[in-house]
């Protein structure tokens, strides 16, 4: 499988837990940074000229590191970095190609990516880069949405009481992205209040997603599209 990842915490953040049961299972994982994350962090503020260039350079190094040190506690040790420029992705113009190679050379069962009712829009150009890699394409999967900082509409509940200890700990190795906002709580927050649709009663945390095959996937994306340009 294939997970794509805008920036580095959005895939433990969305589905850490369900990926250490995937890994527990057997399964083959690849996770795919977009992009380079240059941006993500207070820091920043007020720095300007060489001084910004360094520290977004320095930043881009220390938040790979940590996202090695993140999936390896999950048992994740494919990991590609593309390094689009950050809150640029929609931009990315070579990606589509550079993703298809990958995909090609993966053929994948299942692809993880941000639901494209993503609020952030680094995450909603996931989908759109997903739909220009598999124009034409001769393979398919399924494809498997979660939710960062946009509670989607799932079809698809993952119980991660299992895995959840792991989950905080991956998370925990993203301290550029902690340092600004506790990240733990509201990620785990939401995976508490997900639980609730197991209704027995058992489970303290799930993940949610929605599910689809690639081509329905990209027909609900491609009407959502349509469906906005008509309402601008």
């Amino acid at each position: 499988m294939v997970v794509l990842a805008p920036h580095m915490d959005d895939e433990v953040i969305g589905c850490g837990g369900t990926l250490r049961k995937h890994v527990l299972n057997g399964a083959d994982v690849t996770v795919v940074f977009l992009t380079d994350g240059r941006y993500g962090s207070s820091t920043l503020n007020g720095l300007l000229g060489e001084t910004r260039r360094r520290q977004e350079n320095a930043l881009i190094e220390s938040r790979k590191r940590e996202a090695r040190r993140a999936l390896g506690t999950l048992g994740i040790h494919q990991i590609a970095f593309l390094d689009a420029e950050e809150t640029k992705l929609a931009w990315a113009k070579e990606l589509p190609q550079r993703l298809r190679q990958i995909l090609e050379s993966i053929r994948p069962d299942l692809v993880y990516l941000p639901f494209f009712l993503e609020e952030h829009p680094d995450h909603r150009a996931v989908s759109r880069l997903l739909l220009d890699a598999m124009n034409d394409a001769d393979f398919g999967f399924d494809c498997i949405g979660y939710e960062v900082w946009t509670p989607l509409f799932p079809n698809c509940f993952v119980k991660i009481d299992d895995t959840v200890e792991l989950k905080k700990q991956a998370l925990q190795h993203y301290e550029s992205q902690l340092a600004d906002a506790d990240y733990i709580h509201t990620s785990l927050g939401l995976n508490a209040y997900r639980s609730c649709a197991l209704l027995n009663h058992t489970g303290a945390f799930a993940e949610a997603f929605f599910r689809a095959p690639l081509q329905d996937y990209l027909e609900l994306y491609r009407s959502y599209c349509e469906f906005n340009r008509a309402k601008a």
